[in-house]
């Protein structure tokens, strides 16, 4: 059961890649890392060692918020690239602004000057 979740998200990630949901550069590092995640944690031995490095008691637990965390980076690493689109989604509205601003000002130059 826990390989078919894994593979259900693998296929879901590639498929928002797949239609440009999602851009790969972005994501792809932390999801491989989710991946591998998931496949670790079908191991008892990996979920019991995860657990007594993170000091946490119950071993599922560690898992989950290892998942968390990489979900978390990922959140963080899309608000990051989103932020910067729209600075200069900002810049370019300013650029085109000023240009349109400035051939109006020729244009009435050229009007009043004749």
């Amino acid at each position: 059961m826990k390989i078919a979740i894994v593979l259900v998200l693998a296929v879901m990630m590639l498929l928002l890649v797949r239609k440009n949901l999602l851009q790969v550069d972005i994501t792809f590092p932390l999801f491989v890392g989710l991946v591998v995640l998931g496949f670790a944690s079908m191991s008892d031995s990996f979920i019991h060692w995860s657990a007594a490095k993170l000091g946490i008691i119950h071993p599922p637990i560690a898992v989950i918020l290892m998942a968390i965390a990489i979900l978390l980076a990922i959140i963080t690493s899309l608000a990051i690239a989103y932020s910067r689109l729209c600075i200069r989604q900002h810049m370019l509205v300013r650029y085109l602004a000023q240009h349109e601003l400035d051939r109006q000002e020729i244009e009435w130059g050229e009007s009043n000057g004749n």
